[in-house]
């Protein structure tokens, strides 16, 4: 095949065919001949994607598009990634049997990124080679966690070592080498849990081989050295003082010892007398380390584990990896082949073929981090600092927030590769989104946690099934991705989610964060998820929190939760979350049943009130009430236009059972507004539905999901109240004048109780609809005030205030007794008090000690009236049952009380006022109020019927106040009138 390309250099070809081989067994001629063209003409990326761009479909999405600046290698690009690709093999390795891309030094050494962990390492072992280092530098021992980069340290220092001199031929290697290799050749010995069979050994060279010690031997002297040390590696006895002798023989040699807690484990079920194959290896490793550091040109490297449960989860495993930390770390020095910062590089390094266009890659950072800075209170701190712009530019093409979630949440698995594994899922990432390319929609300009299409991921959704258990698979069909799925749903629903597959990222990145993490970090937060998904002049972030929203009430595996002042975390597990409970408990909850749970509400609020009487849903006649009061009325009647809601108000407000209500201005009333009204049912069905699912479920629920459960309630329970509140906003009087009046209120307390003793009163104040105080010219405009001649009876400005609703509310009494007595102190008027005939005393421009407004016998006097009573003057003083005016509103019993007005003429005179009737045990109390008082003084005989006599002093006539007291009273209350 190569001999088409005769005429170009040997070099060039070798490294493409190499290259092409090392990847993939699968390309075709074509492909072949165009990379070798590519590498011969020295075509950068940007050239390359040019020209597939001729012969592909037109890209979509930015030309700042990673894919358009960067480019995978051509093993990712062709999605050839099984399980090998990153599974490096030191025994293969050194035994010529590897993967090419491990075992060709020049491809090896092409893809890997020399960390300043391997580049510190590979200088010790050449120094050491050299014999410049001392002894306890010649022994190293890499322990970090699983897939730390302990195996691919091994082999680039098997690969730099075999190639002694000559590595200075690789400049990209040699650059990173401070020092360079003296030596011609080195004896290189490589033992893995694989080289040596615990129970059979090995078989080679007509030897049978059965422990390290004989491995290592044979291995650094051939069948010379091993018959050194043959007896102790027959009979499994570690050998005591005689692999000095055996290092001193191969020297310069490199030991490497890759996985060997792995190796003891199996080794300790071999008995040996009465120790084990185990025992006797960790014993050998304090006898080899000694050694090395005494031979000068000898250099050992050996790797553990960080935890015993990478190897085996028992006490067994957690002893030998104790053991054998004792002997190695006791000569040994320590060290890490890559360091936090630079599993960027190594990622980078191992997937693409360069870093792109720095322009482009500049412009792009440019533009996240102008985002994040007109962002700030909507993002993590940390994507504001400067150091977060250097992360993103080593982690660039990729966000480094989706390496984050690799190699900090995925990577707290004791089976996770740290490296190997971050390389493995990131790699089928980038293979799938670069067959995908010219598909995608949106700005693709980084690599996003949001951008991964979980439904084609098998390596991806395999290492889940691995690390965290099979159910995962009926989450990311229910919830999180594919046709089916609820975030699929919810983008189809809405085109402005759909143009970006809004809702589908949001739910895969929340997958991604799912593991990793537990308690009060478990998840991810919102402004973590704006984090991840956000792009520049891509979709607002306000949407985030709108899908986000849709989300939690359609997704059957999402969970949620709230601790403390920190933010709402989300997160996805395999157990139904209580949403699917809930939500089916929801669609049971009848309307019956939540209004049912309101009344019961209010009634407990309503319970509270103090500065105002409430009643709550009232069911039979309301009694007369003399104060203001507030009926809250029943949630199925709610205000916008409602026929029933009138009727019922003016019932109420007019009628007192078959009677018509004396009291007419004491009564307001409070109901839900149409939209308060469905927005409170939905959050009551949601609290009862909570309890539903904790009464049923109580025994079977997990603890996590009793604790989410409470906090949903309670959750539910506080919304409740303030739904309560923000829905019962309509205040509702009625007038005969003007029928039924409402105000809306806008502001609102924490409960309905707060609710009704603040904002609405305070509402009914600043509207004077109820007033704490009467105004003079609200009296005269009434007919409320005392004229020249015929003073006004006190009580009956608060009965005026209390029985006729074209007038104000007072809050209580003392609204209207405060204010005539400060009338009163002002000189206004006087008030008088007489017993019987006589004026008794009077009080102008002074306090009046106990007064009681609703003694009959205190009255309002003018204060020319007041001037002759004082004088002593002839001028009489009307005595009560002076004339007033009346009228009253046709068919309504709106009866206006008023004083002074035109003399009244010659008037007819009754002799005897009979009121006869029937009534209840609640209108016999009246009868005191609206009969016997008003005519005590006409000598009133109660039997069964009230009879009264007009006499000199009181006459009763057609035009006194008395008289039009008992009238009207009578006409309300449904009693027999008879005049003589």
């Amino acid at each position: 095949m190569l001999a088409h390309y005769d005429d170009w250099d040997n070099d060039i070809a070798e490294t493409a065919f190499l290259h092409m081989i090392g990847i993939t067994k699968t390309l075709s001629m074509n492909e072949l001949e165009n990379e070798i063209r590519n590498l011969k003409e020295n075509k950068s990326v940007e050239e390359q994607i040019a020209e597939e761009k001729k012969t592909s479909p037109a890209v979509k999405t930015s030309t700042t598009a990673w894919f358009n600046n960067v480019k995978p290698h051509l093993d990712i690009r062709q999605g050839n990634l099984d399980e090998s690709v990153f599974a490096a093999d030191l025994a293969e390795v050194s035994s010529g049997s590897g993967r090419e891309v491990y075992s060709n030094r020049s491809l090896f050494f092409d893809k890997t990124y020399f960390t300043e962990g391997l580049t510190n390492i590979s200088n010790r072992v050449i120094k050491g080679l050299n014999g410049d280092e001392d002894g306890e530098n010649r022994v190293i021992s890499l322990q970090t966690g699983f897939g730390g980069g302990k195996t691919h340290t091994l082999i680039s220092l098997y690969h730099l070592v075999k190639a002694g001199k000559d590595i200075s031929i690789n400049a990209k290697v040699s650059e990173k080498l401070s020092v360079k290799p003296k030596y011609e050749k080195v004896n290189i010995a490589v033992f893995t849990n694989k080289t040596n069979d615990p129970t059979q050994g090995r078989e080679i060279d007509g030897l049978h081989i059965k422990t390290i010690w004989g491995e290592l031997a044979y291995q650094l002297g051939g069948k010379e050295l091993y018959e050194k040390i043959r007896p102790n590696d027959e009979a499994r006895t570690a050998p005591k003082g005689l692999f000095l002798d055996i290092l001193k023989s191969a020297a310069p040699s490199l030991i490497l010892i890759d996985e060997l807690a792995d190796y003891c484990v199996a080794a300790a079920g071999i008995t040996v007398g009465s120790t084990t194959l185990s025992d006797q290896t960790i014993s050998f490793m304090q006898e080899f380390t000694e050694a090395v550091s005494r031979v000068k040109n000898s250099v050992a490297v050996i790797t553990l584990p960080a935890s015993a449960q990478e190897v085996a989860n028992s006490s067994q495993a957690a002893a030998i990896l104790q053991s054998l930390e004792s002997r190695v770390k006791r000569v040994g020095a320590d060290t890490k082949p890559v360091a936090e910062e630079e599993i960027f590089e190594v990622i980078r390094h191992r997937l693409f073929e360069g870093i792109g266009d720095r322009e482009v890659t500049e412009s792009v950072l440019a533009s996240y981090s102008e985002m994040y800075q007109n962002l700030r209170t909507e993002l993590p701190s940390r994507s504001n600092k400067s150091e977060y712009v250097e992360m993103m530019r080593r982690s660039y093409p990729f966000h480094p927030e989706l390496i984050n979630i690799f190699k900090d949440k995925w990577a707290s698995h004791p089976q996770f590769q740290r490296t190997r594994g971050v390389l493995r899922l990131l790699a089928s990432i980038v293979s799938n989104l670069w067959k995908r390319r010219n598909s995608l929609v949106g700005n693709h300009t980084l690599i996003h946690p949001s951008h991964i299409q979980l439904d084609n991921l098998d390596t991806l959704t395999g290492e889940i099934k691995k690390l965290y258990g099979l159910g995962y698979d009926a989450v990311i069909s229910s919830d999180v991705c594919g046709i089916n799925s609820n975030a699929y749903q919810i983008d189809q629903d809405k085109p402005s989610f759909m143009e970006y597959n809004l809702t589908q990222g949001i739910s895969e990145a929340i997958f991604l964060n799912s593991f990793g993490s537990k308690g009060v970090n478990r998840g991810i937060t919102v402004k973590e998820l704006k984090l991840q998904l956000l792009v520049p002049d891509g979709f607002n972030h306000n949407s985030i929190n709108s899908s986000l929203d849709e989300l939690q009430n359609k997704a059957y595996y999402l969970y949620y939760s709230q601790s403390g002042a920190s933010e709402q975390r989300f997160w996805f597990h395999t157990k139904p979350n209580l949403n699917i409970l809930i939500n089916n408990a929801i669609s049971d909850i009848k309307n019956e049943r939540i209004e049912s749970q309101i009344v019961n509400l209010l009634e407990e609020k309503g319970s509270k009130v103090t500065k105002i009487k409430t009643i709550v849903n009232p069911k039979g006649d309301i009694p007369e009430l003399k104060s203001p009061t507030l009926i809250i009325i029943h949630p199925s009647l709610s205000h916008n236009g409602n026929k029933k809601l009138e009727t019922y108000i003016k019932e109420i407000a007019t009628k007192k059972g078959n009677s018509d209500r004396v009291y007419r201005n004491t009564i307001l009333f409070l109901s839900v507004s149409s939209h308060g009204k469905a927005v409170l049912y939905n959050a009551i069905r949601e609290y009862l539905a909570c309890q539903k699912i904790k009464d049923e479920y109580q025994d079977t629920l997990e603890e996590d999901q009793k604790t989410d459960l409470k906090n949903r309630t309670e959750d539910a329970k506080q919304k409740m109240q303030h739904e309560l509140v923000t829905a019962y906003n309509q205040i509702h009087k009625y007038s005969a004048s003007k029928g039924i009046e409402s105000i809306e209120l806008q502001q609102f307390s924490d409960s309905l109780d707060r609710q009704i003793s603040t904002n609405l009163l305070d509402k009914l104040k600043d509207e004077e609809y109820l007033l704490e105080s009467i105004g003079h010219n609200t009296l005269r405009k009434n007919n409320l005030l005392p004229k020249d001649g015929k003073p006004f009876q006190a009580k009956q400005v608060l009965e005026a205030f209390l029985r006729y609703d074209d007038k104000p509310m007072i809050v209580d009494k003392s609204a209207v007794q405060d204010s005539l007595l400060k009338y009163c102190y002002n000189k206004q008027f006087a008030i008088g008090s007489k017993s019987t005939e006589n004026w008794t005393k009077m009080f102008f421009g002074e306090t009046i000690p106990m007064f009681d407004i609703e003694d009959e016998t205190y009255w309002l006097v003018s204060s020319d009236d007041f001037e002759t009573w004082s004088q002593g003057q002839a001028k009489p003083v009307n005595t009560p049952g002076g004339d007033d005016t009346t009228s009253t509103g046709e068919g309504t019993g709106d009866t206006r009380i008023g004083g002074g007005g035109d003399d009244p003429g010659e008037e007819k005179r009754i002799s005897i006022l009979t009121v006869s009737g029937t009534t209840n045990a609640i209108g016999f109390n009246q009868l005191f109020s609206s009969f016997i008082m008003p005519l005590k003084e006409n000598d009133v005989k109660i039997e069964f019927k009230i009879t009264a006599k007009s006499n000199k002093n009181y006459p009763i006539t057609e035009n006194s106040q008395q008289y039009k007291i008992v009238k009207e009273s009578a006409s309300q209350m449904g009693f027999d009138l008879e005049e003589k």
